[in-house]
């Protein structure tokens, strides 16, 4: 049996395709000279080209990263992996000139997110909903997207100026007036007026069971 190879899969489908090296660099967003590394196995391509790559090269991210479709019946499609990140870290998301950190772990989802997408797993039951309303449990892994605008009710990733981490919480604009509200009653809702940074919107939550 043949065995998988990412880097000859990206060269393989490429050559179907009859497309050039710079062809399908420019449709992923990178130079000719990273797909050439890609196809020599010098480098791989990082979480947040798998999703433009598949979709260059017509194939599902499942067979991209894994050599094969899935046994299954087919559920939605996946767009990309994303980096999981700590919550210290996507305090200071924003400010990062690299917007990809060495991560180790990466979230596939199927979220429609930018380039700059990262996953956190999330911390407390603050966005646990105690009445059976919308619910966020500790655990689960949220998408999060910094390329889109929050917008009322929206749940957001959002730290104050007082802290280096970041919170998850529900994003409500009443009249002039912003707040930050957990699902879960019995934490206090945050006033919000200039003292806050908002990171990203989420876009998706993966739970895990």
């Amino acid at each position: 049996m043949k065995k998988y190879s990412l880097h000859s899969l990206i060269k393989e489908k490429r050559k179907a395709l009859k497309l050039t090296q710079k062809q399908l660099a420019k449709a992923v967003g990178v130079s000719h000279v990273t797909i050439s590394q890609w196809e020599s196995g010098i480098t791989s391509p990082k979480g947040m080209y798998i999703g433009k790559l598949s979709d260059a090269l017509n194939v599902t991210v499942h067979e991209l990263t894994y050599g094969s479709s899935p046994n299954t019946e087919p559920g939605p499609d996946l767009r990309g992996k994303v980096p999981l990140i700590s919550w210290i870290r996507a305090g200071s998301w924003l400010e990062m000139e690299d917007g990809e950190p060495e991560a180790t772990t990466y979230y596939a989802h199927t979220a429609n997110v930018g380039p700059r997408a990262f996953a956190l797993r999330v911390k407390g039951d603050s966005m646990t909903s105690l009445n059976g309303g919308k619910s966020i449990p500790e655990g689960s892994v949220v998408i999060v997207d910094p390329d889109i605008q929050a917008e009322n009710g929206k749940v957001v990733v959002a730290r104050l100026d007082d802290t280096s981490e970041a919170t998850l919480k529900q994003l409500v604009i009443d009249g002039g007036q912003k707040l930050l509200k957990p699902f879960n009653h019995t934490y206090p809702v945050t006033p919000v007026n200039g003292n806050c940074t908002v990171i990203g919107v989420v876009k998706q939550v993966i739970q895990d069971f």
